[in-house]
C-alpha cells in the first residue's frame, strides 16, 4: 500500500535545479508587523468607502483558526450511574465511524479515581494501556454488563476510533491539477538561503515513522509507541518529514535547520488508533515540541484526544493537521477538533484540489499535489494528499519562528503572523475549501518594506446563474500582496471573444476585490467550458511580482450548482 499519493513518481537525481541561495533574507520585528496589520484596517475601511463598483473586502485571518480557534474547555461533567445505563453503548455514529467493539476508553476525574476503578475491576475486565497524564485507561472487556456495573459518576465512557495516515485521495482530481514537484520554496516566496529555517525549533511527526535518508542534514530523534517492531518502513513519515526539512535540490524541504522528533504511532500500512494518537500528543509535549504535525485522521471524535490537545496547548505547543482525502464535507479529526490548524491541498496554481475535505475547519491550504518528497530506501518520490499540505504550513511557522528568533515568538504568534499575510484564493475571505488562504513566507518577511507594489490576480471561479444573469458569472479575486496601496488598478477579462476592463480606484495592502463578468451566451457553445484570461496592469508603479498579475483558465460550467 502506498498511502496517500495518487500515483509514486521516481524522481532522477541527476537532473538540473535551477535555484538561488545566494541572498539572505533578514527578520523584520514582529511588533511593527502587528502595528501594521493595525494601520492596515484603517486603510480597508477608507477603501470600503471610495470603491464604485463593488466593495473592497478585508482579507483578515481567519476568525475560528487564531491561537486557532478556541482552545479545548474542560470536558463537562458526566455522570454514570447503573441505574442510568442500558446495556453496553453502542453508538450508531461511533461505531459508523469505526469505533472498536469490545474496548472502551475510561477518563477519570483525577489519580485516585482511577486507582479506585482498578481495585474495582481486578479481574473483570482486561487493562489493556493507560495513560497516566489524562487520568485515562485503555480497557477490553467481554461482558458490557459487568462493565456498566464498575463504572461510576467519576469516569467517562469513550470509543477508540481508527487513526490513519489518509489513503489514496478518493475525491477526483482535476485533470488540469498543475504539479507542484521541486518548486516549494519558489510556491512559498522563499528566494535566499534558507538552510538554518527552524533552526532550535522542535517539531514532532506523529507518523508511520522516520527512515534515515541522505536529504536531512541533522539526525532525528525517534520515539516507537509501537513497541520497536520496526518492520523498515516509514516511506509515509520520511516523505512528510522531508517536507518540513528536507535539504535535497530536487525535493527541498521548508525549515531545513528544524530540530524533528519522529514519534512512530502506525504500523507499516498507515494504521493507528485514537489512544495512541492520544499518548503520540503527550510525548511531544512533554518532550517540549513547539509544533505537533499529525498527517493522519480518523472519522471518530475521541474525548481522549481532545483532552491530548488540551494538555499540548497548555505546555505551548501548535497542532497542524491535514483534512483528509475523502472529497467530502467534512473535515477529519483531529484536524476538525478545536485548537488544531486543519490544513486543505491547493494545486500549484492555487486551486482547491477536489479530494481535499471541506468545512468550516479547514484554516489554511497549501500545495498537495504532485510534491518531490524523500521515500524510503533513501529515493525520491511525487506525491499526493492533504498529508502533504500540513507540513508545508508546519514547516513555514517553524521558519517564521526562527526568523523572528529576537522577538521571542511563540509557535501560536508564529502562526499568527503567517495568518496575517496568506495570499486569498477561492472565494473572497473565508471559505470551506481554503480556509483563510494560503502561506507566503516571502510576504511575510517583506511586509515592513516599503515601495513594494504586487497586484495579484488571486483566483477566478464560476457564479451560478441568476435571473438577471442567465448564464451565470465568472468571479474574479483580485489581491493586494504589496506593500503600498495600488491607486487605479485595471482588471482586465477576456471571455467569449470579448474583453472586459474594469479599474479599482484604490486597493490597500492585503486587502480583496471581486470582479464580476457575466457570461456571454449558453456555455453549451463551449462544451461546457468557458475559457477565462484575467489580468492586472497598475497605473504607474512597477508590479514586483508579474508572474501572478495574470491567470489563463478553463472553468467549467456546473448549472446545477
Amino acid at each position: 500500500m502506498v498511502p496517500d499519493s495518487c500515483e509514486i513518481v521516481w524522481i532522477r537525481r541527476d537532473r538540473p535545479v535551477n535555484r538561488d541561495l545566494n541572498a539572505t533574507m533578514k527578520p523584520r520585528s514582529f511588533i511593527w508587523i502587528l502595528a501594521f496589520v493595525g494601520f492596515a484596517a484603517i486603510g480597508y475601511w477608507l477603501a470600503g468607502t471610495a470603491a464604485p463598483d463593488s466593495p473592497v473586502r478585508e482579507r483578515r485571518p481567519s476568525q475560528h483558526s487564531s491561537l486557532p480557534r478556541n482552545p479545548m474547555p474542560d470536558e463537562p461533567p458526566v455522570k454514570f450511574r447503573a441505574s442510568e445505563r442500558d446495556g453496553e453503548t453502542n453508538d450508531p455514529d461511533a461505531l459508523a465511524a469505526g469505533a472498536f467493539q469490545g474496548e472502551r476508553i475510561l477518563l477519570f476525574a483525577d489519580a485516585a479515581a482511577l486507582e479506585r476503578f482498578l481495585a474495582r475491576a481486578d479481574g473483570l475486565v482486561r487493562i489493556l494501556d493507560r495513560l497516566d497524564a489524562l487520568h485515562a485507561l485503555r480497557i477490553g472487556f467481554d461482558d458490557p454488563m459487568s462493565l456498566r456495573g464498575l463504572l461510576d459518576e467519576d469516569a467517562i465512557e469513550s470509543f477508540v476510533f481508527p487513526v490513519m495516515t489518509p489513503p489514496p485521495p478518493e475525491g477526483t482530481v482535476q485533470a488540469d491539477a498543475v504539479a507542484l514537484g521541486a518548486r516549494l520554496r519558489e510556491w512559498l516566496g522563499i528566494t535566499g538561503n534558507n538552510s538554518d529555517w527552524g533552526a532550535g525549533v522542535l517539531i514532532a511527526i506523529l507518523d508511520t515513522g522516520v527512515q534515515a535518508h541522505s536529504t536531512f542534514a541533522h539526525s532525528i530523534r525517534t520515539l516507537d509507541l509501537l513497541g520497536g517492531s520496526d518492520d523498515g518502513s516509514g516511506s509515509h513519515g520520511t516523505a512528510v518529514a522531508s517536507i518540513l526539512s528536507g535539504n535535497d535540490p530536487l525535493a527541498p524541504g521548508v525549515a531545513p535547520g528544524a530540530n524533528l522528533l519522529s514519534i512512530r504511532i502506525a504500523d507499516a500500512d498507515g494504521y493507528s488508533d485514537s489512544f495512541l494518537l492520544a499518548r503520540g500528543i503527550i510525548e511531544a509535549a512533554n518532550a517540549g515540541a513547539a509544533l505537533i504535525n499529525i498527517s493522519m485522521g480518523s472519522h471518530g471524535d475521541s474525548a481522549l484526544v481532545r483532552n491530548a490537545i488540551r494538555y499540548a496547548i497548555e505546555s505551548g505547543a501548535l497542532i497542524i493537521a491535514s483534512v483528509g482525502n475523502n472529497g467530502i464535507q467534512q473535515v477529519s479529526y483531529p484536524a476538525a477538533n478545536d485548537g488544531v490548524i486543519g490544513v486543505g491541498a491547493v494545486d500549484a496554481t492555487g486551486n482547491h484540489l477536489l479530494f481535499s475535505n471541506t468545512g468550516q475547519q479547514v484554516d489554511i491550504a497549501a500545495p498537495g499535489f504532485g510534491l518531490n518528497a524523500a521515500w524510503a530506501g533513501d529515493e525520491l518520490a511525487r506525491v499526493s494528499g492533504t498529508s502533504f499540505s500540513a507540513p508545508v504550513v508546519t514547516g513555514a511557522i517553524a521558519a517564521i519562528m526562527t526568523q523572528y528568533r529576537s522577538e521571542g515568538l511563540t509557535a501560536a504568534q508564529a502562526w499568527e503572523v503567517l495568518n496575517a499575510y496568506l495570499n486569498d484564493g477561492g472565494a473572497a475571505g473565508e471559505d470551506p475549501e481554503l480556509g483563510s488562504g494560503m502561506p507566503d513566507v516571502g510576504r511575510v518577511l517583506d511586509s515592513l518594506t516599503p515601495g513594494l507594489h504586487d497586484a495579484a490576480v488571486a483566483s477566478q471561479r464560476i457564479i451560478p446563474p441568476t435571473p438577471a444573469t442567465p448564464f451565470g458569472e465568472v468571479e474574479i479575486l483580485i489581491q493586494n500582496r504589496g506593500t503600498e496601496p495600488l491607486i487605479n488598478t485595471a482588471v482586465h477579462i477576456s471571455m467569449g471573444g470579448g474583453t472586459t476592463t474594469s479599474n479599482i480606484t484604490i486597493l490597500p495592502p492585503n486587502a480583496v476585490r471581486t470582479v464580476r463578468v457575466p457570461i456571454p451566451g449558453p456555455p453549451a457553445l463551449n462544451n461546457g467550458n468557458v475559457r477565462v484570461d484575467s489580468s492586472v496592469s497598475l497605473s504607474s508603479a512597477r508590479d514586483v511580482k508579474p508572474a501572478n498579475d495574470r491567470r489563463v483558465e478553463t472553468l467549467v460550467v456546473d448549472p446545477a450548482r
